[in-house]
């Protein structure tokens, strides 16, 4: 009986290719982590734009209730709302844009106006919004009627509304 045992050679890979395959690993590595680091970057972009675009259609559908309403002037209180959402009523200024909740202006004037304007607006469980940046927003009054929303997490962005004139923009 004839036995064919003759050794196989070992399998495996030599040095040389693992360093070669670490060394491709490193190279991808190197291209692909900016690239997911500037599509964290668009994603907060793309959400803060859309924040935006949900605050300016809240703003728009207050003046379409004031035109509706033929066009009353300043006006306190003109649009009831739930007490959770903004803590009372929406008060519009001369040009039929929001003002505040509490009853007290008629004009935009302050940054507790702005907090105000934000939370009636926007539906409730919208992002957060604050005088500090405990919240997910920072409010702040600008003068002239106009209100900044600093994103808290990229103080970079933000989000600028004008009573003035209804203009709602983000700015990068």
């Amino acid at each position: 009986m004839t036995s064919n045992l003759h050794a196989t050679p070992e399998k495996g890979f030599t040095l040389v290719e693992l360093v070669a395959v670490i060394v491709i690993l490193g190279v991808l590595a190197a291209i692909a982590i900016p690239r997911f680091i500037d599509f964290a970057d668009e994603a907060q972009s793309a959400s803060i734009n859309a924040i935006a675009g949900s605050y300016k259609a809240g703003v728009d559908q207050v003046r379409a209730y004031w035109l509706a309403k033929g066009s009353p002037g300043p006006s306190l209180n003109l649009i009831k709302l739930p007490l959770a959402q903004a803590g009372g009523d929406l008060s519009v200024n001369v040009f039929g844009w929001p003002a505040d909740t509490r009853g007290v202006s008629l004009t935009l004037n302050s940054t507790n106006d702005c907090l105000d304007v934000w939370r009636a607006v926007l539906e409730i469980g919208a992002p957060s919004v604050a005088a500090t940046a405990a919240a997910d927003f920072t409010a702040l009054y600008l003068g002239g009627n106009s209100c900044r929303y600093t994103y808290s997490a990229n103080t970079a962005k933000s989000i600028q509304f004008d009573s003035n004139t209804g203009q709602v923009t983000v700015n990068f």
